[in-house]
């Protein structure tokens, strides 16, 4: 039988089911929550499926300059590019190829998306129309 709990005077049922068997999706979902909770993650993701999938890291990081800082050309700093490149570098695009989304070549400078990509259109198409 279901317990009620009531709070300043509303009442509510709690479900007699076993917690334990409600799925959220484990580690796979968290991996992918964990992967687009940044904006330069997710930016990255959808500058890669726009350009057709593969581009040179230094593309991307002018791109995500421009589109972070948001001034024109003429008026970032190389103090900007600098700062952007490192975090995508060294901490975003790692993060996105151990999560399976991109293909990251730090030799060659380059960064593809890589299959995985489908499980997370739906979701980089709601965060990316406002």
């Amino acid at each position: 039988m279901p317990a009620t709990v009531f709070r300043s005077g509303m009442t509510s049922q709690l479900s007699d089911g076993d917690p334990t068997e409600i799925d959220v999706g484990g580690d796979r979902q968290d991996g992918l929550f964990d992967a687009l909770s940044d904006p330069q993650r997710r930016f990255a993701l959808e500058y890669l499926r726009n350009e057709g999938g593969s581009v040179a890291v230094d593309e991307l990081v002018t791109e995500l300059v421009a589109w972070e800082v948001g001034r024109p050309v003429s008026e970032r700093t190389s103090g900007d590019r600098s700062a952007v490149e490192i975090s995508l570098v060294h901490t975003h695009l790692p993060k996105l190829a151990e999560a399976g989304f991109i293909s990251y070549d730090a030799a060659e400078g380059r960064v593809a998306l890589a299959d995985r990509t489908d499980e997370v259109r739906a979701q980089l198409e709601v965060m990316t129309t406002d």
